[in-house]
């Protein structure tokens, strides 16, 4: 069946030398394509920040060095990066042990999301994947309980909510950050997988039930299962529009444990994520050449707007001013109003039915977040009033939003 050949004809040796080695293991040819992209020449330094722009930088240098150690230039930046993200997966490890004993010893069911447990599970070890946070999903009724756990470990909010902003926060909203006192090291604590404007309905019960334990250094924390974690990874990547490489290398190596693809499918489809699903499938099975169950090639096949929309994707994941390294910022706070409507325009074409984006676009529309609370100053008496702040900022990107569009299409 014809495959989608999304990676550019045209790709430089930067981005040829990543794709190769955005996976644990290596074929032998594989290995020739890396050694011939680096003996038609790489710019190293570019090479570099590519590699962090893309979270990909544990495990390009862990190749490099594993199968190329003499055609790599021995630079001091190169080592410093290799050593620095070495020792803050080893510091977020023990944070992460640390926080979940404190929550399981207050009775609060947690799974560790992404951070070192998928580390661990996909590579085999905490250091071949660049993280910065660390990620733990909650039972939502549980919030209030973990917060005073997470607090009392000397964590503090990003930010302070009033009692309205940290009802709605709840409603709508599918996380809270929390940083230690030198504001170095971040903790995100999950109720839910995606902000609720989003289509997609998972159970953290169901979760819990099918979790699996995970051994990180002494301890084993629990974590989601096989199918899950799939799951989880291809919705994550597919909210954020697939910015970096890195989240397409964890899912690609998801995707190569022991799964039912019948009950991966299934599950994606009751938690309203298929299209979702097939998404990150079409981009694996190209990009990084995951081999996938011929009906789930089918289904990408005959799914028109999943095949354009990984094609622009993949388009944007090569450019040098890639989408990632300019909203990096954005990714935290999925009712951010300010960010590219573009995302938003494509997260209705990648709702499982109309229906769901009809109820994404308009909860979209009317759920405020810390942006409006930050920008306008409102009693919990007047809160009602961040509806009209909302639409009227949402009003405001408009103009931009069309001007921009009609200029990419002339210029195309």
């Amino acid at each position: 069946m014809q495959t989608l050949k999304l990676i550019p004809a045209e790709l430089t040796n930067e981005y040829r030398l990543l794709l190769v080695c955005a996976r644990k293991d290596l074929s032998a040819q594989q290995l020739e394509a890396a050694d011939s992209a680096i003996s038609s020449g790489v710019d190293w330094d570019l090479l570099t920040r590519l590699a962090e722009e893309h979270g990909l930088s544990p495990l390009l240098y862990w190749h490099l060095q594993q199968n190329f150690p003499a055609q790599v230039p021995n630079g001091q930046r190169q080592r410093w990066k290799v050593f620095e993200n070495n020792r803050r997966n080893l510091l977020l490890s023990a944070s992460l042990l640390r926080l979940m004993q404190a929550l399981q010893g207050a009775g609060i069911r947690a799974l560790a999301y992404k951070g070192p447990a998928l580390a661990t599970l996909l590579y085999g070890d905490v250091t071949l994947r660049q993280m910065s946070d660390l990620d733990i999903l909650i039972d939502g009724a549980s919030f209030h309980a973990a917060r005073e756990v997470v607090t009392g470990l000397g964590y503090r909010p990003a930010f302070v909510h009033s009692r309205k902003q940290e009802e709605a926060r709840l409603r709508s909203d599918c996380e809270c950050e929390f940083s230690d006192s030198g504001g170095k090291l971040m903790v995100d604590l999950h109720w839910q997988i995606t902000a609720s404007h989003l289509a997609q309905r998972f159970c953290f019960d169901e979760f819990w039930q099918r979790r699996r334990m995970v051994t990180i250094g002494p301890e084993s924390v629990a974590t989601f299962s096989a199918e899950d974690t799939a799951l989880v990874l291809a919705v994550h990547g597919g909210k954020h529009l697939w910015q970096r490489l890195g989240w397409l290398a964890d899912f690609a190596e998801s995707l190569r444990h022991d799964l039912d693809w019948q009950m991966l499918r299934m599950r994606a489809h009751n938690a309203r994520a298929e299209r979702m699903l097939l998404l990150a499938l079409a981009l694996a099975k190209d990009m990084v050449q995951v081999e996938i169950p011929a009906e789930l090639t089918a289904a990408i096949k005959d799914d028109i707007a999943v095949q354009a929309l990984a094609a622009t994707i993949a388009k944007n994941l090569f450019l040098e001013q890639n989408f990632a390294a300019k909203n990096r910022k954005g990714e935290k706070d999925e009712n951010d109003a300010a960010q590219n409507p573009v995302r938003w325009l494509t997260m209705l074409q990648l709702a499982d039915s109309r229906w769901d984006g009809m109820r994404s676009a308009a909860r979209f529309a009317l759920s405020s977040g810390p942006r409006e609370w930050q920008a306008v100053r409102l009693p919990d008496s007047l809160f009602g009033l961040y509806h009209v702040v909302r639409i009227a900022t949402l009003l405001r990107s408009v103009p931009s939003f069309f001007f921009s569009n009609r200029a990419s299409r002339s210029s195309g």
